[in-house]
């Protein structure tokens, strides 16, 4: 299958091909794979720090903002007007519409004695303008210093914001969280400073910035209430949870865990939107305690690296296969020009060749060409030598041919008496054999004879033995009949007397009537049994007959016994003449061996001659020799084409020797 050059270098390029993929692929699997994958897993978490730290500018846009607030609360004399002129502009912060509102809440009668509730609070209508609410300085209202967001910020360092969890406004129903800022006024706590921050602005940023992973973000504030989940509803007046969530969204768990745990990763078996699995990468905010989670599709992590294995083996694999081409068929054009070379070799080795290879290359195959150029020059002044030597031959091979056609005209005059000997040798063979057949079928004739009177006795005996054997059964018939009659006449004599008693009794004799019914079947029965004793009479009859057949036969018997002596007498007198015939014969074979004799003396003769022809024939052929050991000897020395073709070379020197000699 693969004993030729080409075919191995079409193996080993497809064998290479392969294997070449194969190692891409592995190399890939082991190394690119993992290392494309940690690369991905790196761009995921530059990405969550990237939407971390854009959510932390926009957050501490807030926080400067509600320390601007403090910071005038504490520097502005506490005169409403002034207030009412200052403050909007910071809380309005030109106009931005994630602030859904702000103000000052001081201590009670921190602002002015005795009065317990004193705050300036401004809030954003539906066309976007700031209006301020005196509703939390009613007295039906709950007081705010109790408030949660209050609380937190009456015990936060001066200056720090302390933002609240997530909740919705009552009156609006929007999703929003509290910066609140303590300040102090002559190292005394005076009140917080607060700015409402709607969340809508986080769902659009996550929206727009969520997805350059292949997936989708989300945020959890400090107490892991969902600001923005897609697929997540928040019906409900009051912000979900997200361990709420769960029960819709039982793919949640994990996250859930991840999340109690403080792990950074998670992996859930469908994401939600995404309905696939996912790697999900939780990032902390330290400021808020907020907790961003970038959801990645688990394929997303690792496109990269396939998209990466299958360019290499698209790039790759083609430009090695073009490679392995053109070595192909490079390997094929030197397979070519060796072909060409060893088909003139060849040529050479079959009888000589006038033409020249044509030497077009410097290499290898180029040095071959004139070794074997070298090599037919060389032939062809042997061949030359060789040819004057081979004229030499056929002329004392005509001397010898006409002695051998002359030895062989005696020859055949010699087989023709040999052929005469032998025809004699054959009829005495012959009647040698017709002697003993006839001797031999003459004592088979004998002891047939005597076989046949011993027949002709034995049926004799058997004759006298079937006579006696008629008389005793004739004496047994007459017995037996005599037997049967007289049954036969009680059995008369008792059916009728059993038929009498049955007439007497009347219908008490029908059972007698039976009996004498089966009486006389039997009466019946003997008659039968006295005809087949008439047949056995009959029987008796013809036995005779047979014993009549015996004697007949013992007399033919003894007829075959006289013709059986007769040929006897026939066949000894066959050998008689044949012994005639072997003499003859014998007479002659002695006339055969004497012109063999002559014949043999003339063939010495021819012998001589072709033994002096066949001498001068040995002297050439061993000058032929000569020269073509020589031209073996100077080839092998000085031709390295004659290296490749000397085993071919002895053996055809071998042959020519052989048949010359």
């Amino acid at each position: 299958m693969i004993n030729t050059i080409s075919r191995q270098l079409t193996l080993s390029a497809v064998v290479l091909t392969l294997l070449m993929g194969i190692g891409i692929y592995g190399v890939m699997a082991w190394r690119g794979q993992p290392l494309v994958i940690d690369a991905s897993e790196a761009l995921i978490e530059r990405t969550g720090d990237s939407i971390v730290n854009a959510l932390n500018g926009q957050l501490a846009r807030v926080e400067g903002n509600t320390s601007s607030l403090a910071a005038l609360a504490e520097s502005l004399p506490r005169e409403e007007a002034i207030y009412h002129e200052a403050l909007p502009n910071v809380v309005d912060d030109n106009g931005n519409a994630t602030i859904a509102g702000g103000g000052i809440w001081p201590e009670p009668g921190a602002f002015s004695p005795d009065v317990e509730r004193y705050s300036f609070f401004w809030a954003r209508n539906a066309q976007g303008e700031l209006e301020f609410l005196d509703d939390y300085n009613a007295s039906n209202m709950a007081p705010y210093h109790d408030e949660a967001w209050y609380s937190s910020a009456r015990d936060a360092t001066p200056g720090q914001c302390v933002w609240s969890a997530a909740y919705r406004d009552p009156t609006t129903g929007v999703a929003m969280v509290t910066c609140s800022v303590p300040y102090y006024i002559d190292n005394a706590f005076a009140g917080v400073a607060t700015i409402d921050m709607q969340l809508d602005g986080v769902a659009s940023f996550l929206a727009e910035n969520g997805a350059s992973t292949g997936g989708y973000a989300f945020v959890l504030d400090k107490d892991n209430n969902v600001i923005n989940f897609p697929g997540v509803e928040q019906a409900s007046d009051e912000m979900q949870g997200l361990g709420d969530a769960v029960r819709d969204m039982p793919w949640l768990q994990p996250v859930v865990e991840a999340v109690e745990a403080g792990r950074e990763q998670a992996s859930v078996e469908t994401a939600g939107v995404l309905d696939k699995p996912a790697a999900i990468r939780l990032f902390d905010m330290p400021d808020t305690g907020w907790t961003l989670g970038l959801v990645t599709p688990s394929e997303q992590v690792t496109a990269l690296a396939r998209t990466l294995t299958r360019d290499l083996l698209v790039f790759i694999l083609p430009l090695l296969a073009l490679l392995l081409a053109l070595g192909w068929w490079g390997g094929r054009m030197l397979l070519r020009q060796i072909r060409s070379t060893t088909r003139q070799i060849d040529q050479l080795g079959q009888g000589g060749s006038s033409r020249e290879l044509t030497i077009y290359r410097d290499d290898e195959i180029g040095e071959l060409r004139r070794a074997v150029n070298r090599y037919a020059d060389k032939l062809q002044r042997l061949f030359g030598d060789v040819r004057g030597v081979a004229e030499a031959i056929a002329s004392e091979s005509t001397e010898i041919a006409a002695g051998n056609t002359e030895l062989s005209s005696r020859t055949e005059q010699q087989a023709a008496s040999l052929q005469e000997t032998s025809s004699t040798m054959e009829e005495m063979a012959t009647t040698v054999k017709q002697n003993a057949d006839n001797a031999q079928e003459a004592d088979q004739r004998v002891k047939e004879s005597a076989e046949k009177v011993r027949q002709g006795g034995k049926q004799v005996s058997q004759l006298a033995q079937s006579m006696e054997a008629i008389n005793e059964s004739s004496v047994e018939v007459s017995s037996i009949v005599d037997v049967i009659e007289n049954i036969a006449f009680q059995t008369n004599i008792l059916a009728l007397n059993a038929s009498v008693e049955a007439a007497r009794a009347g219908e008490h004799g029908r059972g007698f009537a039976v009996v004498a019914s089966e009486v006389r079947e039997l009466a019946s029965r003997s008659a039968t049994s006295a005809r087949n004793i008439n047949g056995l009479i009959k029987t008796t009859s013809e036995q005779i007959k047979t014993g009549s057949g015996y004697a007949q036969a013992a007399e033919s018997a003894m007829k075959d016994i006289v013709v059986a002596i007769e040929e006897v007498t026939a066949r000894i007198s066959e050998i008689s003449q044949a012994s005639g015939e072997q003499t003859n014969g014998i007479d002659e074979i002695n006339r055969a061996v004497t012109q063999m004799d002559s014949v043999t003396q003339q063939n010495s003769g021819l012998v001589s001659e072709a033994a002096s022809a066949t001498k001068e024939l040995s002297l050439q052929a061993q000058r032929l020799k000569g020269l073509i050991d020589e031209f073996h000897g100077s080839s092998q020395e000085g031709s390295p084409a004659a290296a490749l073709s000397n085993a071919s070379n002895e053996s055809n020197a071998s042959n020519e020797r052989y048949q010359l000699t």
